[in-house]
């Protein structure tokens, strides 16, 4: 049964791939970014009325609950919950009982004059199926008050749809400039309404630390505030207690999204010698400061020759570790320079120790250590590109992001190490439009074709990065997103085959009345 599903769905998708583009009938009801992979049109229309039910079974009460907080204000039903149909038209949701070829993300949708049925493997799938039914109903469905005068009707469609990439992501920086939890929420409810999950969190640079760690209270008392001689607003600084990284992740669970949480390291770490600078190598205590307000890249980093660092490390990833079910934890590893490494005679005694060439081999021994106790901690490690300076061991992640690395990308996955694209030249969204047009993100599939013609199945996935020491406001930061996200979540979700710019621009300005009610601010090219 596993090798005929299978069979069907890559039938259905060559046979998409061969179609004609659909009509422009067709185009103004199916209106969904990312496109899901197989549409195919039928005859009529599901009409959702006061009497509609939602049916699903106990594994999937709260995507029920979900679906019909999503479909009430708007429509000013609070449509009842049911195990068994009890009349009227019907949205079911339902789990497959066997292996299917939609595999953890991927979801069935049939909508016929009667019902409206989302089947799929795992919960998740279930989640980006409801994504699409919203996206189905005339756009008005994201209001938050009652609307009295649309019908709420859905075109009659099958959709056999399921992600290319499993790894769809946004990172923001929270430490240049400090983002509070309802700005957070809106990006997760974003990122899930266009089936994008990931979000990774950069909490801990030079600008400061932005998570509570219970065993070094300074890295909050200290660590997460500009230096009073910087008058920066207050609302730039501050960090994450405990609790409102527990209710983050609650919240973007319940929404497909997993939370990435990246502590930087070796470099990048000044905010945590102006609260414990015996980590250093100069032991110098220094200041918080905002990004222009001094040098970009510092040369004090991380001592990778004393005791103290691995432990204190370890105790904040155990914290972490805690805080985040997810799977992988990032570590930065990007713009260490390793002047004072040079110099100092700890990290000099672990080069000699340990018949290390150089100090990139350092920097590839300290990351060896990290990962291992991330290991032991039943996580994954993700770091910068930087990381494969000095050798990189076969089971951490690289997340390419500087351009011109195509070689030390190509000998990654030649050396078996899964990738996430992130290219400055396409996915740094704090770059403006002139130099990164929404059209140019689309073009990221000319990387994607290079790395996936020598070596299939290496790509994890791709994702957007928001740096926030230019724009700080959360319109700028809007404007400078949106609508890009949208872009990438097509090319990280649609298969090459079953999209082209000329089909995606119509749907993205159709779009732009979705972000207006979603309450997100964006740059009309």
């Amino acid at each position: 049964m596993m090798k005929r599903m299978l069979w069907i769905f890559s039938l259905c998708l060559i046979l998409y791939s061969c179609k004609e583009p659909l009509t422009e009938e067709v185009q103004a009801e199916i209106q969904v970014i990312p496109r899901p992979q197989v549409i195919t049109v039928l005859e009529g229309t599901f009409e959702m009325t006061s009497k509609t039910s939602i049916k699903a079974n106990r594994d999937l009460m709260v995507q029920a609950e979900q679906l019909r907080d999503y479909l009430s204000p708007a429509s000013g039903y609070v449509l009842p919950i049911n195990k068994r149909h009890t009349g009227g038209n019907l949205i079911e949701l339902k789990l497959l009982d066997e292996l299917s070829t939609l595999g953890e993300e991927g979801y069935e949708m049939t909508i016929t004059s009667k019902k409206v049925l989302i089947t799929a493997h795992r919960p998740k799938g279930i989640i980006w199926g409801i994504q699409t039914l919203r996206q189905l109903f005339p756009v008005e469905i994201l209001r938050e008050a009652a609307v009295d005068d649309v019908a709420w009707e859905l075109p009659c469609v099958n959709i056999l749809d399921k992600p290319r990439f499993e790894w769809r992501g946004l990172m923001i920086d929270y430490s240049r400039t400090f983002w509070n939890i309802s700005h957070t929420k809106k990006y997760i409810d974003a990122l899930s309404y266009y089936k994008m999950n990931r979000l990774h969190m950069h909490l801990t640079d030079d600008q400061g630390w932005r998570i509570e760690i219970e065993k070094y209270p300074a890295l909050t008392e200290i660590a997460s505030q500009f230096d009073t001689v910087y008058h920066e607003p207050r609302e730039r600084e501050g960090y994450y207690s405990r609790e409102d990284i527990r209710e983050l992740v609650r919240y973007a669970e319940a929404r497909g999204v997993e939370l990435i949480p990246e502590i930087e390291m070796p470099g990048h770490t000044t905010e945590v010698f102006a609260a414990y600078p015996e980590l250093s190598c100069t032991g110098d205590t220094l200041s918080v400061h905002p990004f222009f307000m001094g040098p970009g890249i510092h040369n004090e980093i991380f001592c990778a020759g004393k005791k103290e660092t691995f432990e204190f490390l370890e105790n904040v990833l155990s914290e972490v570790s805690e805080l985040f079910p997810s799977e992988y934890i990032h570590i930065g590893g990007d713009e260490a320079p390793k002047v004072l490494w040079k110099t100092c005679p700890h990290c000099q005694r672990v080069i000699k120790e340990y018949s290390l060439k150089d100090e990139d081999e350092l920097q590839s021994w300290f990351i060896r250590q990290v990962e291992g106790y991330i290991q032991s901690k039943g996580k994954k490690l993700i770091g910068w590109d930087e990381i494969t300076e000095g050798g990189l061991s076969g089971t951490a992640t690289v997340m390419f992001w500087r351009a011109g690395m195509e070689n030390a990308l190509l000998s990654a996955v030649e050396q078996g190490n899964m990738v996430i694209l992130t290219p400055t030249s396409h996915c740094y969204f704090d770059y403006t439009y002139d130099r990164i047009s929404t059209e140019k993100v689309y073009s990221l599939e000319s990387i994607i074709d290079k790395i996936e013609t020598l070596n299939p199945g290496k790509i994890l996935g791709v994702q957007a990065n928001f740096w926030s020491h230019i724009d700080r406001t959360e319109p700028g930061m809007d404007r400078q997103i949106f609508p890009r996200l949208l872009v990438l979540a097509e090319v990280g979700w649609t298969e090459a085959l079953n999209r082209e710019w000329d089909h995606f621009s119509p749907r993205l300005e159709h779009h732009y009345q979705s972000l207006d009610l979603l309450d997100i601010y964006y740059t009309d090219e």
